[in-house]
């Protein structure tokens, strides 16, 4: 289903973050009033153009298509009556990914790394001579792009929220990594998986598309076994890290990954899974020279393993989208013997510690946790039965309390590592915000 399609049906824009707003402007251009929903229409800005009702509000008989925001659950018990009522879902991203079937696209996507690989991915193209837009979950809306002129290559990074109504594959694929996550909102791990996977299963014309998989991840490796146009980076496979910690791909030295700002073996396959993408992406190895360049040009990215600075002779890492154990674990290694504080904890969306309870336990030299509320001592009770020093884990309110434990048992020469292994909690601003209380409880610059 495209987007000139769904505008000459009653179409229903579902959620004004980001990406809903777009749909709802670019419609009105088009001439098309759609029918705007959303669960607060009270905390709106002023000036959305027309009355926002609630999704209980809304007759669906009224409705051919709803196009829902990411936020909003494709499992929703309103979705759900609306398609008995015979009413279309679909999210921006898939009308999207169906009008640019024919584009150069280097699709990304996986439970963690995917901003990361995206964005070496489209620094890497536009070093070797290539315009790019990138685009999607890192933080431009897809529709952005309609009625503009076309580029050389479109990297777009796409969230399981947006990948659960693709209908179309993009002809290049790079999954990062596959781990549980955001159970609440997909309704469980066989769930999650399967939308997360649309992407790189859902039809394609002409055949599949092109698959780039982390071979570091073995739950990405074994769900993508039967895929018959795999290509496997980062540990081994056609790119790789090699033993003297250089890029290789098809044999040829491309960069010094040791010379990344970003610190973890993690980073180092992100890197592979960019070249990866590149690579599969215009038929030929990237330059030496373009991957390099995007090595030392890249700083990394907000709340990811993100280096703030070092105060009284301590560092201090801002990890605050780590909103799972995987992500956690992943940044936990990074400072494998250094003496390391974390700060952890969040929403509990049902997502197993145990991960992160073995990456702390196994730590050497032993860490210091200080785990936040709202679900601190369930945690904290875990951390100790998993083996971590009773004495060495506390809780904290907040994270401007938690950073000043930290500081009182970090020794100096440690790291201070916030990276939380859940969600944010409710009412809480979500990741940026904690980042941002990170930032100034450390005295260190952090996102603005």
């Amino acid at each position: 289903m495209t987007l000139d399609e769904v505008l000459r049906q009653r179409v229903a824009v579902w959620g004004l973050g980001a990406e809903g707003s777009a749909l709802v402007a670019l419609a009105r251009r088009r001439g098309v009033e759609p029918l705007v929903v959303d669960d607060h229409p009270e905390r709106l800005p002023r000036g959305v153009g027309a009355p926002v009702v609630r999704p209980s509000e809304v007759r669906w008989s009224d409705v051919d298509v709803v196009v829902r925001a990411p936020g909003v659950s494709r499992y929703r018990l309103e979705l759900a009556a609306a398609e008995s009522a015979g009413v279309q879902v679909t999210t921006a991203m898939a009308l999207w990914l169906d009008d640019y079937a024919d584009a150069p696209v280097v699709a990304v996507t996986g439970t963690k790394g995917k901003s990361t690989t995206a964005a070496l991915a489209a620094e890497i193209l536009r070093r070797d001579g290539l315009e790019v837009a990138l685009i999607g979950n890192i933080g431009v809306p897809v529709v952005d792009t309609y009625g503009r002129d076309p580029v050389d290559a479109y990297v777009v990074e796409v969230s399981s929220y947006q990948a659960a109504d693709v209908t179309t594959s993009p002809g290049v694929v790079v999954l990062t990594s596959l781990a549980p996550d955001h159970l609440d909102w997909h309704g469980g791990v066989e769930p999650y998986y399967r939308d997360k996977l649309r992407l790189v299963e859902a039809e394609r014309p002409g055949g599949p598309g092109e698959l780039a998989v982390s071979a570091g991840n073995a739950e990405a490796v074994r769900r993508t076994a039967g895929h018959p146009r795999r290509t496997l980076y980062g540990p081994e496979g056609r790119v790789r890290v090699g033993p003297d910690g250089w890029v290789e791909a098809d044999g040829t030295r491309l960069a010094d990954a040791g010379l990344l700002r970003i610190p973890g073996r993690h980073n180092a396959w992100n890197l592979c899974g960019a070249v990866a993408g590149a690579l599969l992406l215009t038929g030929r190895v990237p330059s030496p020279r373009a991957v390099a360049g995007a090595v030392e040009s890249f700083a990394g990215l907000p709340s990811r393993c993100h280096v703030l600075g070092e105060r009284d002779g301590r560092t201090y890492v801002d990890d605050a989208l780590a909103s799972n154990p995987f992500a956690s674990v992943a940044s936990i290694e990074t400072f494998a013997g250094r003496d390391l504080t974390v700060i952890v904890g969040g929403a509990d969306r049902g997502v197993d510690p145990a991960p992160l309870v073995t990456a702390l336990a196994g730590h050497r030299p032993p860490v210091s946790v200080v785990v936040l509320a709202p679900d601190a001592n369930q945690l904290a009770t875990a951390l100790r039965a998993g083996g971590v020093d009773a004495a060495a884990v506390c809780t904290a309110e907040d994270v401007a309390a938690a950073v000043g434990v930290a500081d009182d048992r970090t020794p100096t020469g440690g790291v201070v590592l916030f990276s939380p292994g859940a969600p944010t909690p409710e009412g809480r601003g979500g990741y940026r915000e904690r980042s941002r209380q990170f930032a100034a409880a450390t005295g260190l610059a952090g996102p603005g």
